[in-house]
């Protein structure tokens, strides 16, 4: 299963993948990113190290419509999106954390946990990123992917 996030920010706000990297650096995660790659342009994995550990999450860049900007109710100011997704590796994992944290708190952006129906900004954003690098030791503290909305304690074949 995967776990998945999306940040929206301002077009002029797009950071080069080295100024990216370097604000993952100055707020002190030990996470590398891919520098070589063109961000807008990918479609896939962006490969990453996470405390010197090889680890990769995809990612998709994108612009929204106005249309679906006011139907997901994202300010128009924001229309630039990248979703990111991770699997249960940690390094995959925690290297999206801290991606879209930074992103979102160096862009002004808004970062969605769909899983915990949550937003994140600035400051708190990366806060919530450190708190989850702090307890990533605990398999339960990992969010898990899938619909937070279904929590049935039924197995799936017992519905009828």
């Amino acid at each position: 299963m995967s776990f998945d996030l999306t940040v929206h920010f301002p077009k002029e706000r797009m950071p080069s993948p080295q100024q990216w990297q370097a604000a993952i650096a100055d707020r002190g995660f030990p996470l590398k990113i891919n520098t070589n790659l063109d961000i807008v342009t990918l479609k896939g994995v962006l490969p990453c190290e996470y405390q010197g550990k090889p680890g990769g999450f995809e990612s998709l860049y994108s612009v929204l419509s106005l249309d679906d900007l006011r139907y997901l109710e994202i300010p128009e100011s924001s229309p630039c999106k990248i979703m990111f997704s991770a699997h249960s590796p940690r390094e995959e994992f925690l290297g999206a954390v801290i991606a879209a944290a930074v992103l979102a708190e160096m862009t002004g952006g808004l970062l969605m946990d769909p899983q915990e129906g949550k937003t994140h900004e600035g400051a708190e954003a990366i806060a919530w990123a450190r708190e989850l690098e702090r307890t990533h030791e605990n398999p339960a503290a990992i969010p898990r992917g899938g619909n937070p909305e279904f929590k049935s304690p039924k197995p799936w074949w017992r519905f009828w």
